[in-house]
């Protein structure tokens, strides 16, 4: 048998899914012993002559009164074989791609069996026997993803409801079902939740820490310090789910905005859908799936139990005297208060301590002061090891004097200096000379690493949420620095409106909108003689820009005579991302289209994708567009500033690593529909099997990248213009030229 084969058959087994069909299927026949042949096929909608070929295969073996001769029966333990055959067979798996030892292999990756082995069931439930860790292992597979996007659900949804938690805490709350008579019933009190029976809860600690785990009765012991808030959005008279939220009671500051709640709401329907299988998910062997994302060093939270657990674990690493005391005394993590100050000015600030250390986490400052070990490991990419302090080099430790009569050791470790500044410090101090050997300067290094790595899957969280406030008011806005332009979705949506408005202006049926080749060759004939007197003849609402930049309501600008689009693209992208970096790029694409709006006024500038922009004109002349294009041209060729880093949250100030782009240009495409040539577009769509609109709006795109792919082909630096004396080479295939700049001539 291929093994890929195999393997996807084993990873379908695996399905919580799976197990629920399954079991479905298993329910039918759980009353009965055996059956026949007749009834096992039509128990699950097989043939007989099916049976017949799969038990000569030997994929069944039914029982027999009298050896190859007497009656067909089959026992739970075919029945259930049978239930694992139709689940696959369902899946797109050819019988003869299912294995002879079909049985054995389910028994070793499902939950549950029928006929007394493996697995059981209790109340509705699986319970766990005992397995070998690897098919444990192979069996939770499922479960890693819910467990990860509840974690992540229910950390998104208390960041956007509560709006402070930095000094405070909350829990939201799932029951599992609503009790009542069927009808939705939510506790008043915080002493009736453990009515609400079994329930997935998300608690978020001190530090924006998650805790997500499931309870049968879920209670407190000290009930009145909280109290119970319905997902009830303003306005709303009932809730529309069982959804509580678990806040201090004196914690008022919810966001109970209709968007928030609606989109939490949807945030969590995926998770109620599968609440039949939240055992399975979330069994006790599966609790507590930690959210860590500390807000430090800002909001700083000093009960951190997994740094501070860290701190604590190496002094117990560094093992004991024959005294039975601590070979090393203490241990903090020490990190700059403003990661922006210079060098010389940073203080340090601890963030996490031992049990014995003199400091108190996210209290204790360390002025800077370079003959302090720690003030040099922050600027070194080395471990520092003292074997023997003095008195200066522990002037920071003051806290103690008293036990630093006989001297001691002590070790400092950058933390996160590979890429960049460090981070922070690890500081261990000994109170005994020479407290440190190679193989515990290992150790340390190595502990170095794990709380390395735990700051940076803070960093990266605190990094992630940046913005997501703004996700409810502009949720297409991915990057935020990106705000202030109009998406290509809106430039669609404004294309396809204007389009509309003109195809319901229009009479697309009857005398009129039956046209023959030949009227349709004499419109395209009208339709560049009249573009080209527009060249000629400046319209009226060649006035300013002001007025000819603005587009909508076109109510209010009068009807449709021309459309005219402007593509600009910046030139030579692909040498700036190898030179720079694609985030150079970014923050140029930004620097130009921040200056075309300050060169234009009222215009609705569309930016589609990497150095890629349009502008959407109405009642323009031809001649016009191609005048704002070269002024576009050469007021965009001009040097650019650039930041080639980003910022960081943990950053107070811009980055001073920038670059200065002196050869930027751009090219621009520029092309005019008239009022009919949009009726005839229309008409020749309007019975396209997908969108009429979005046919023609496809079609006007289409344009604009031939334009601009010719501007690249012509060295970029150019505009590329439509020329309405040439003749189209078919139904549309427009001809474009390259303008002569003023420089040029």
């Amino acid at each position: 048998m291929d093994d890929r084969v195999l393997q996807s058959i084993r990873k379908h087994l695996q399905q919580p899914e799976t197990w629920e069909r399954i079991r479905g299927y298993l329910q039918l026949v759980s009353e009965k012993l055996t059956v026949t042949i007749g009834e096992a096929a039509q128990l699950f909608d097989f043939t007989e002559n099916q049976l017949r070929d799969w038990e000569e295969r030997g994929l069944l073996r039914p029982l027999r009164s009298r050896p190859n001769t007497g009656q067909r029966r089959y026992p739970p333990a075919e029945l259930e074989k049978l239930a694992v055959i139709r689940d696959l067979i369902n899946a797109g798996y050819p019988p003869g791609a299912i294995p002879l030892n079909i049985a054995d292999l389910w028994h070793s990756l499902g939950p549950a069996s029928f006929n007394g082995e493996g697995h059981g069931m209790t109340g509705g439930h699986l319970t766990s026997a005992p397995l070998p860790l690897d098919r444990r292992v192979a069996q939770v597979e499922g479960a890693i993803f819910w467990r990860y996007f509840a974690s992540q659900a229910l950390h998104h949804a208390l960041l956007l409801l509560c709006e402070d938690l930095s000094r405070s805490h909350a829990a939201i709350l799932l029951p599992r079902q609503a009790s009542g008579g069927g009808q939705l019933w939510q506790p008043r009190l915080p002493e009736e939740l453990a009515r609400l029976g079994e329930s997935l809860i998300g608690w978020f600690s001190h530090g924006r820490t998650l805790h997500l785990f499931l309870e049968a009765a879920p209670a407190f012991e000290y009930p009145s310090d909280f109290r119970i808030q319905p997902l009830l959005a303003e306005g709303e008279a009932q809730p529309a789910d069982p959804t509580l939220l678990i806040v201090p009671r004196q914690m008022y500051s919810l966001n109970l905005q209709r968007p928030v709640v609606q989109t939490v709401r949807r945030l969590l329907a995926p998770l109620y859908a599968c609440a039949g299988q939240w055992a399975l998910y979330f069994a006790p062997d599966l609790r507590n799936w930690l959210y860590p994302a500390r807000a430090f060093p800002r909001g700083i939270d000093p009960s951190d139990s997994v740094l501070n657990g860290l701190m604590d674990l190496i002094i117990a690493l560094g093992g004991q005297t024959p005294a039975g005391v601590d070979r090393w005394h203490c241990c903090c993590l020490m990190m700059p208060e403003d990661p922006a100050a210079p060098p010389g000015q940073q203080v340090l600030l601890v963030m996490a301590c031992s049990r014995h250390s003199p400091h108190r986490a996210g209290q204790s400052r360390i002025f800077p002061n370079e003959s302090y070990l720690y003030f040099r490991a922050l600027r070194s990419p080395y471990l520092l090891y003292r074997p023997r302090l003095a008195i200066r080099d522990s002037a920071g430790l003051s806290h103690w004097p008293e036990h630093f009569g006989g001297g001691g050791s002590a070790v400092a470790i950058p933390i996160g200096c590979q890429s960049g500044a460090a981070l922070g410090v690890l500081y261990v101090f000994a109170l005994t000379q020479e407290a440190f050997s190679e193989d515990d300067l290992r150790l340390l290094r190595l502990m170095g690493l794990i709380v390395e790595d735990l700051l940076l899957l803070y960093r990266a969280r605190l990094d992630a949420m940046q913005g997501l406030e703004q996700l409810v008011k502009a949720p297409e806005v991915v990057n935020s620095s990106f705000i202030n332009f109009l998406s290509e979705n809106e430039f669609i949506r404004d294309l396809e409106a204007l389009l509309a408005h003109l195809q319901q202006q229009t009479t697309l049926a009857g005398n009129e909108a039956v046209r023959t080749g030949s009227d349709v060759g004499q419109e395209r004939q009208e339709e560049h003689s009249s573009a080209h007197a527009s060249m000629r003849t400046p319209t009226v609402a060649d006035a300013g820009p002001t007025e000819l930049l603005y587009l909508f309501p076109l109510r209010e600008v009068g009807e449709l005579e021309t459309l005219s689009i402007i593509a600009l693209d910046i030139d030579n992208q692909t040498q700036i991302v190898r030179r720079y970096g694609e985030l150079a790029l970014r923050n140029l694409t930004q620097a130009i289209g921040q200056r075309i709006q300050r060169q234009l006024v009222d215009c609705r500038l569309y930016h589609i994708y990497g150095g890629r922009f349009y502008l959407l004109l109405k009642n323009l002349s031809l001649e016009r567009a191609r005048q704002i294009a070269q002024t576009l041209r050469q007021a965009l060729r001009r040097p650019y500033r650039v930041e080639l880093l980003q910022q960081s949250v943990w950053q107070l100030e811009p980055p001073e690593t920038s670059v200065e782009l002196s050869d930027v240009s751009v090219r621009l495409g520029v092309t005019l529909y008239l009022r009919t040539k949009l009726i005839e577009l229309l008409l020749r769509y309007a019975s396209a099997p997908t969108s009429t609109l979005a046919e023609v709006r496809s079609l006007i795109v289409g344009d604009l990248d031939q334009a601009l792919s010719l501007g690249q082909e012509e060295g970029g630096n150019c505009v590329i213009s439509w020329d309405p004396q040439a003749e189209d080479r078919g139904p549309h295939v427009r001809r474009f030229i390259r303008l002569e700049s003023p420089s040029d001539s």
